[in-house]
């Protein structure tokens, strides 16, 4: 039986996932709670654009410019490296939307935005991260960790954990 423990080079982006998920998760939990209530639509919008600044552009950047070039040219990680730079242009595209939304539909783009993201972690949890993990030379994974490091950190905790309350 395989371990489920992350090759250690991908382990700041696992851990970074796990952040994601815990602002999908407060979002699918607090948009039917308060959908009549704007202030909380309007401050988890506004927490999920800070997220998205702050933690989604670098993961992104990490995941474009690091892991997805080195994975181009293993078996079946092209096409699925297409459907998550997809998943990021769709999820830029949401963050857009929340920014410009006037309240009148923020909790439906907000809950699109966690279920959107939440699909995206665990497709790359579950379908890319294995890819990497059976392909990967000692050489590349050292590499990947090292950028991976200088662009993000180690991820132990979340750039801003009050935006996950």
């Amino acid at each position: 039986m395989k371990s489920s423990r992350r090759h250690t080079s991908l382990i700041p982006l696992s851990r970074e996932h796990q952040y994601g998920l815990l602002l999908c998760l407060r979002i699918h939990r607090g948009v039917p709670l308060h959908k009549e209530d704007e202030a909380w639509i309007r401050q988890k919008a506004d927490d999920a654009i800070r997220f998205f600044e702050g933690d989604l552009v670098p993961h992104f950047k990490a995941e474009e410019e690091i892991l997805f070039p080195a994975m181009q040219s293993y078996p079946g990680a092209s096409r699925l490296i297409e459907e998550l730079l997809a998943d990021h242009r769709k999820i830029e595209r949401l963050i857009e939307r929340l920014r410009q939304g006037d309240g009148s539909n923020l909790g439906d783009v907000l809950s699109e935005l966690a279920d959107t993201l939440e699909a995206h972690i665990r497709k790359e949890e579950r379908r890319l991260f294995p890819i990497y993990e059976e392909h990967v030379t000692a050489r590349t994974a050292r590499e990947v960790e090292q950028k991976i490091l200088r662009l993000v950190g180690d991820a132990l905790k979340p750039r801003d954990p009050e935006l996950l309350k």
